[in-house]
């Protein structure tokens, strides 16, 4: 019997998400994620929307994007999924670090990729789901020019491949569409930016002016490509107007909480929602 064939006689259409690491970042971006959709269909009136997402793990935030096209866009639109799902991290770098050991498991093993199978396939038929998997640097250039509404970017995080991710992704952006990405915890302005460019080809760090956990890669390449961003709880976006990219307000955007998360991540987003809500802007 296939993985697969296991997976699907067990949970049937249940999404897996009770299972170790399966939401790496924390839970309450998602409803940002969730809040763009309702930003582009209320606010820039798009329909029928074309998402791209850049690293999909075990398809959390593929199903965070199909759950704002059921709210706000009629269940209609089409996700493209983009991951190599194999090993990536430099363990010479990161050999002592639990979550990336984690990881790295999941990958070599094809854990990632069949429960992400098993995820995507839970999605309402009226929404379509493709995958390509391999790098995001040989699979960018053969997408289609101005097609995407959204580009999202949560791929390798240190700070050539978020450079080039973003770099090659701008061409993809439909005119008011959005590129938008994860793991912006600090922005350039507000750490250390000597660190951050000594500690770019790491994952997480702490900075020290701050003694905040951070992204350096993240941090460095959002900065060089895009400069200051628009960002909540370390999900940023800014949005195409002609030649220039601008920055978005999500003030007074519904607040969902996605009903694939497990109670211990509903918590966790509803905690720290709490805390940011009044920055909203």
């Amino acid at each position: 019997m296939s993985y697969q064939s296991l997976l699907k006689i067990l949970y049937a259409r249940k999404p897996i998400f009770d299972v170790k690491r399966a939401i790496l970042s924390a839970p309450v971006r998602h409803i940002f994620m969730i809040a763009t959709i309702w930003f582009l269909t209320a606010a820039a009136k798009k329909d029928d929307l074309h998402i791209l997402e850049i690293g999909s793990w075990y398809g959390a935030s593929t199903l965070s994007w199909a759950q704002g096209l059921e709210l706000y866009n009629a269940a209609r639109g089409a996700i493209t999924c983009v991951d190599a799902w194999s090993a990536f991290f430099d363990m010479n770098v990161h050999a002592e670090v639990d979550y990336v050991r984690d990881m790295e498991e999941a990958l070599a093993t094809d854990a990632a990729y069949n429960i992400f199978l098993h995820n995507s396939r839970t999605l309402p038929q009226t929404i379509q789901c493709q995958h390509m998997r391999g790098l995001s640097q040989s699979i960018l250039p053969q997408l289609r020019e101005k097609y995407y509404d959204v580009v999202f970017i949560d791929g390798d995080h240190a700070y050539d491949a978020v450079k080039e991710d973003i770099r090659k992704s701008m061409r993809l952006v439909k005119e008011q569409g959005v590129i938008c990405g994860d793991d912006l915890n600090l922005q350039l302005h507000e750490c250390d930016v000597a660190v951050a460019q000594e500690k770019k080809r790491m994952d997480f760090v702490q900075d020290p002016q701050t003694g905040k956990n951070y992204h350096p890669g993240v941090t460095l390449a959002v900065a060089e490509q895009l400069g200051e961003v628009s960002s909540w709880a370390g999900f940023w976006m800014m949005q195409k107007q002609g030649r220039r990219w601008e920055k978005v307000s999500l003030k007074g955007m519904p607040v969902v909480y996605p009903k694939h998360f497990p109670d211990d991540a509903i918590r966790a987003a509803k905690s720290h929602f709490e805390d940011i809500a009044a920055s909203i802007s």
